[in-house]
């Protein structure tokens, strides 16, 4: 009997000391990180002209009255917004300095202005603000100030100086100095972000990409454009298969002038390779006169929406700048290769710009930009705002707001707009319509809304 016992308190105490002496079960990942070193390329990309001049007959939806019209929908934040939790319709307009909306994922807003961040809440009222001082010396505001909200739940601003982190209670994390004249940046979903710039030196407009790392590291740098080096980039995508699209205006000169600058650009978009920078294809749009497209968003059903501008006269003598006081809105539907299938203009008197694009809920596209209006010797820049379902306008309005135009409008996950014009931001319902100054609309409550 002892001798069992003996046997089985020495197996017992065997097996406690193979469990004690077993191996750690976490597995200890250790990745290397490759380094990189900046890369950088000026030269220039030698550019095919591919004019397409074969687009659908033009339009011209023609509102000379500021008022209504009845008739007949930059980009989104890079965040992950819940959608169940912003569908209540809330309208607002606010006297808040903005070139840049959108919305966030905690259903509220951020507007980028020169230098400046404010986050609003879902009814407008301002959370905090955020001075962002990247200017190196000075010059004048070139650049549009653009913001996104990244993955992080943070942001990411840009202007004419360069990009800046921001965290989601509004502190800088950090900063990247560069004089770019950047215009538009997106989070892409390899982690890097991508800013377009028209750079001005030395009086030529030089078409640039730039790619930074999450931290802000700058990666390269990537020259776009012809001989003439009057090149303009406004806007830049992520396409369905992680590349880039980028729209804006290349110049084409004219007969006496091959290199004049800007009246004579052609409409210009860009498939380019994320990785590496290099262009992937090219298109131009447009005739011996003025085309330019400020603005691009996906189509739900494939390709894009642009707008922009066109010369409105059909046949403006060389030489001359007609076309700068003879402006048409420029809305045109695009497919993944970059073909135009069909195109309208907007005027609503003889000077009209489109700035920026989004989607509606029920399918179309809508558009918001600027009217100008000579009155005397005296010009007023003026807001303009179209819905539309295809070309057919379902709303427009021309709104006074005695400083400034609409540069920004992004569809709200309760299928209005968050819209930014000068000294203005608005919300509106799915509608479009306009709030009056300082209210808050519900739905629930119909003698608020507009």
């Amino acid at each position: 009997m002892n001798k069992v016992l003996y046997i089985i308190l020495t197996l017992l105490l065997f097996s406690l000391t193979m469990i004690s002496c077993s191996p750690d079960d976490t597995e200890k990942i250790n990745e290397p990180i490759s380094k990189g070193g900046d890369t950088i390329n000026d030269g220039l990309d030698p550019v095919g002209e591919g004019i397409n001049d074969g687009l659908d007959t033009v339009g011209d939806v023609v509102n000379d009255g500021v008022g209504t019209i009845t008739g007949g929908d930059g980009g989104s934040a890079t965040g992950t917004n819940n959608q169940s939790q912003c569908t209540s319709v809330k309208t607002f307009h606010k006297k808040i300095f903005g070139k840049q909306a959108k919305q966030t994922n905690d259903c509220g807003y951020v507007v980028a202005y020169n230098e400046k961040l404010t986050k609003l809440n879902e009814v407008g009222e301002t959370k905090w603000e955020t001075k962002i001082t990247l200017k190196q010396r000075k010059h004048s505001n070139l650049g549009k100030p653009s913001v996104i909200q990244t993955r992080d739940g943070g942001y990411l601003y840009s202007d004419n100086y360069g990009i800046a982190k921001v965290s989601s209670s509004g502190q800088i994390e950090w900063t990247n100095k560069q004089f770019g004249d950047f215009e538009d940046v997106i989070e892409h979903s390899n982690g890097y972000f991508y800013v377009v710039s028209d750079d001005l030196v030395a009086h030529k407009s030089l078409a640039k990409v730039y790619k930074f790392s999450s931290k802000g590291k700058k990666v390269w740098i990537r020259r776009f454009g012809g001989s003439c080096s009057w090149e303009k980039l406004r806007s830049i995508l992520e396409t369905s298969d992680g590349e880039l699209i980028i729209v804006g205006g290349k110049s084409h000169g004219n007969n006496k002038y091959p290199c004049t600058f800007e009246f004579y650009d052609d409409a210009w978009i860009i498939k380019v390779d994320a990785d590496k920078g290099g262009k992937i294809w090219e298109k131009t749009y447009g005739g011996r006169n003025f085309e330019r497209f400020e603005d691009i968003v996906k189509n739900p059903n494939g390709g894009y929406y642009a707008v922009g501008t066109e010369c409105n006269l059909r046949n403006p003598p060389w030489g001359g700048n007609l076309c700068a006081s003879n402006m048409s809105a420029l809305w045109m539907k695009i497919d993944d290769s970059g073909n135009s299938l069909g195109k309208k203009r907007y005027t609503s008197g003889p000077n009209q710009t489109g700035f920026s694009i989004t989607n509606t809920s029920s399918g179309g596209t809508a558009w918001v930009g600027l009217n100008k209006k000579k009155v005397g010797s005296t010009t007023l820049y003026r807001a303009v705002f179209y819905k539309l379902t295809g070309t057919n306008v379902n709303y427009s309005k021309i709104v006074d707001l005695g400083s400034g135009n609409a540069t920004s409008i992004e569809l709200t996950k309760d299928g209005g707009f968050i819209i930014a014009a000068g000294k203005n931001v608005f919300k509106t319902d799915s509608d479009m319509k306009i709030p009056t100054l300082e209210t808050v609309c519900y739905r629930s409550k119909k003698s608020l809304c507009p």
